[in-house]
């Protein structure tokens, strides 16, 4: 009798598991708090596998997308996916006790001209592409609490009037929080020497301080560029030194 106890609680757990994972993953998602800058389209498919149309992120698309649960999160009580789209990949974990939502090893990448969508008023056409990684991220009550990460610009430059300008690849560390977000802003063996740090606060609140210098003369378009923007301090030496206030717009993407 005690063997057959055994069989039945066995067979009734893999039924249920079977079922939970058989679920549609609509029926799913409205228990996840994601954060609200998140939107997703056309998702299709169980609690295993699927696919999607396209998230949107801050209004960045992200189409073609393929999901997959991870069950190494069992243990942790946890519900994780890796998903995978035409620009990068992130994971997701779901804790089922607190509600509380985790994006960790997140790629994104995207062509620069799309930070004119963003800025209606930027004074140049930008080009390149723009790597966004985030190494880890938490969201509670569907809000971002703290994130860390870095956003690549590749083949920064501009494509504005028949002006074309490439001057190698740069990048921005970030830490941040729902009240403020530190960054550091460096070269990647660019054209360029650049060293800077700078904040932004939730209020819109922006400080930020750059340094440019070269050892090699400067192409004249790029001179140009940087009368723009910085300020001379020597021979082909620039600073970048400037508070102000971001647009609301830009403000929400980045603290909702």
């Amino acid at each position: 009798m005690l063997k057959l106890w055994k069989f039945t609680l066995f067979f009734l757990l893999c039924l249920l598991v079977a079922l939970l994972f058989s679920l549609p993953i609509q029926q799913v998602l409205p228990h996840v708090k994601l954060p609200n800058t998140v939107r997703t389209v056309g998702i299709d498919g169980t609690v295993i596998r699927g696919t999607a149309q396209e998230i949107s992120i801050n209004n960045f698309p992200l189409r073609e997308i393929r999901y997959r649960y991870l069950p190494s999160c069992i243990p942790l009580l946890k519900i994780c996916y890796k998903i995978s789209y035409d620009q990068g990949e992130l994971r997701v974990g779901y804790d089922v006790l607190n509600g509380d939502t985790e994006i960790t090893r997140t790629r994104i990448e995207y062509q620069a001209v799309e930070l004119i969508n963003h800025i209606p008023k930027a004074l140049v056409r930008p080009a390149g592409r723009l790597e966004l990684i985030i190494d880890d991220s938490s969201v509670v009550g569907g809000l971002p609490t703290a994130i860390n990460g870095k956003l690549i610009w590749r083949d920064l430059g501009i494509d504005d009037d028949g002006i074309k300008i490439n001057i190698g690849d740069y990048q921005v560390e970030f830490t941040g929080d729902t009240q403020k977000y530190d960054f550091k802003i460096s070269d990647l063996d660019a054209d360029l020497d650049v060293t800077g740090k700078g904040e932004i606060k939730a209020g819109g609140q922006y400080d930020v301080d750059v340094k440019i210098r070269s050892d090699k003369e400067i192409d004249s378009n790029v001179k140009s560029v940087l009368k723009l923007v910085a300020s001379q301090k020597g021979y082909n030496q620039y600073r970048i030194n400037q508070k102000g206030n971001l647009p609301p717009n830009i403000t929400r993407q980045i603290f909702k």
